[in-house]
C-alpha cells in the first residue's frame, strides 16, 4: 500500500508549498524595494510624481502577494494530508494544522529546528534522504494519549534555498485495518470453501475413473453427495452477498408493527423437528409484544440464533427463550445449555466465519456467517445483540428492538 492514491493532492501541496515561500520573499523584496524608494525621495528632494507612482505601484503588488499568500495558505490549511517543510539548515519554514493535530503537537513551529520541533525517528530519516537529493518513503507508528495510528510519510528534495525539503503525512491506519480484513477475508473464505470444493473433486474424480463399473447405489450416493456440497456452495455465496447487501445498507427495511412473542413463537414451532433430532426442546415464555421492525429480516435474524442454539446447544436438554419488555425496547433472550463462549471469544463471535471450535467447524454444518448477519440486522433496527456466556454452562444470546411508540389518548 502507498500514498499513490494521493498523488494529485501531493502535488497540489508542493506547489502552494512552495508558492507559499515564494511570495514571502517577494514580499520581503518588495518591502525592501519600498525602503529604497522612500529614502531615494528623501535624497533627490522633491520628486513627488515619480515617488507617488512607485509606492502605489509597490503598495498595489504588496496588496496582490499578501491575498496571494493568504489563498496558499487557506490550500494548505484545509488538505487532508500532513504538510511539513524544512530549509536547508532543517528549520522548520511550513506546518499546516493537519501535521500539527495528527502528532499532538503544540507551540510555534515556523523557525524552529526540526529536532526540538517533532521527535520521530520515521520524520527524521525521510528528511535526511530528501535533503541529500532522494525521494524518501517511511511508514511508523506514533501515539497521541492512548491511541496508536499509523502514518505514511512520503519526503521530496527541492531546489530552493528557503524550502530544501517538504514532506507529506497520510494516517493509513484505517487503510492498514481494512487492508487486514481483506486478507482475513480471504483467508477464511479459502478455508470455508475448501471443504466443499474437496468433495465435490473426489464425487467428480470417482465418476471420471469408473462410471461405468459403478452399481446404482454408488452412483446415486455420489450424485447426493455433489448436490450436498453444491448446496454448500451455493449457501456460502448467498450468504457472503447477504452480508455484504447488509454491511452497505443496500437492504431497505419494510418497518411495521410486528408481534415480537408471536414471531419467536412461530419459529420455535418450525424448528421443533430439528431439535427433536438431538433431544432438544424449546420452553417459550413472554407476552404479546410490539416492535417496529421488519417482520422478514428480524424473522431471519431471530432464525439464526435458534439455529445456532440447536447446533451448539447439547443434546437431551432445553433452550429457553424469553420475551420480555425493558423501558423502550422488546428483549429476546435465548439460552442452551451446551459448552458455552469463553471470554476471549465473545468480541469476535460476531466475525463472519469465526467458529469457537475450529476443529468441529467441519462437523457442524453451516458458512459461519449466520451470526455476523444477525448481528448486522439487529444493528440496522437500531437494535443491540449481545452474549453471556459460562464456559461450560451454555450460552444467552440478548437481542434489544425499539418498540411501537404509542401516542396516548
Amino acid at each position: 500500500m502507498t500514498l499513490a492514491f494521493a498523488v494529485v493532492t501531493s502535488i497540489a501541496a508542493i506547489i502552494a508549498a512552495m508558492l507559499l515561500v515564494q511570495t514571502r520573499s517577494q514580499l520581503r523584496m518588495y518591502a525592501a524595494s519600498h525602503l529604497t524608494a522612500k529614502r531615494g525621495m528623501d535624497l533627490l528632494g522633491d520628486i513627488p510624481g515619480e515617488v507617488d507612482h512607485l509606492r502605489e505601484e509597490l503598495l498595489h503588488q504588496n496588496e496582490a502577494l499578501t491575498m496571494q499568500r493568504d489563498v496558499l495558505l487557506q490550500i494548505l490549511n484545509g488538505l487532508g494530508e500532513g504538510l511539513l517543510a524544512v530549509d536547508r539548515q532543517r528549520r522548520v519554514v511550513l506546518a499546516n494544522p493537519r501535521f500539527v493535530h495528527m502528532f499532538g503537537l503544540s507551540g510555534e513551529l515556523m523557525g524552529r529546528p526540526l529536532a526540538e520541533a517533532v521527535r520521530v525517528a520515521g520524520i527524521f530519516s525521510a528528511f535526511d534522504a530528501a535533503l541529500a537529493g532522494r525521494e524518501a518513503s517511511e511508514r511508523f507508528p506514533v501515539r497521541t494519549g492512548v491511541a496508536e495510528r499509523r502514518i505514511e510519510t512520503r519526503a521530496f528534495p527541492l531546489k530552493s534555498d528557503d524550502i530544501a525539503a517538504v514532506a507529506l503525512f497520510l494516517d493509513v491506519t484505517r487503510l492498514e485495518r481494512l487492508e487486514q480484513i481483506r486478507r482475513d477475508f480471504i483467508a477464511d473464505f479459502s478455508h470455508e470453501v475448501r471443504t466443499p470444493l474437496t468433495g465435490l473433486k473426489s464425487a467428480v474424480d470417482s465418476f471420471e475413473i469408473g462410471a461405468e463399473h459403478m452399481s446404482v447405489e454408488e452412483d446415486q450416493q455420489l450424485r447426493r453427495i455433489m448436490a450436498r456440497q453444491l448446496a454448500r456452495l451455493e449457501r456460502l455465496v448467498n450468504d457472503i452477498s447477504e452480508l455484504s447487501n447488509i454491511e452497505f445498507g443496500a437492504i431497505p427495511l419494510e418497518r411495521s408493527s410486528v408481534d415480537l412473542y408471536s414471531l419467536v413463537r412461530d419459529l420455535c414451532e418450525d424448528f421443533t423437528e430439528r431439535a427433536s433430532q438431538k433431544g432438544l426442546r424449546f420452553d417459550v415464555r413472554g407476552r404479546s409484544m410490539r416492535v417496529c421492525a421488519d417482520a422478514m429480516r428480524i424473522q431471519q435474524a431471530i432464525s439464526n440464533l435458534i439455529d445456532n442454539a440447536i447446533k451448539y446447544g447439547g443434546a437431551n436438554d432445553t433452550i429457553e427463550i424469553d420475551v420480555r419488555a425493558e423501558g423502550d425496547d422488546g428483549v429476546v433472550t435465548i439460552a442452551d445449555h451446551g459448552e458455552g463462549v469463553a471470554p476471549e471469544e465473545r468480541e469476535r463471535i460476531f466475525r463472519r466465519f469465526y467458529r469457537v471450535d475450529k476443529s468441529r467447524s467441519q462437523d457442524v454444518a453451516g458458512t459461519g456467517l449466520g451470526l455476523a448477519i444477525t448481528k448486522h440486522l439487529v444493528l440496522l433496527h437500531g437494535g443491540t445483540i449481545d452474549l453471556n456466556s459460562v464456559p461450560g454452562e451454555g450460552a444467552t444470546f440478548i437481542v434489544r428492538l425499539p418498540l411501537v411508540v404509542t401516542e396516548a389518548s
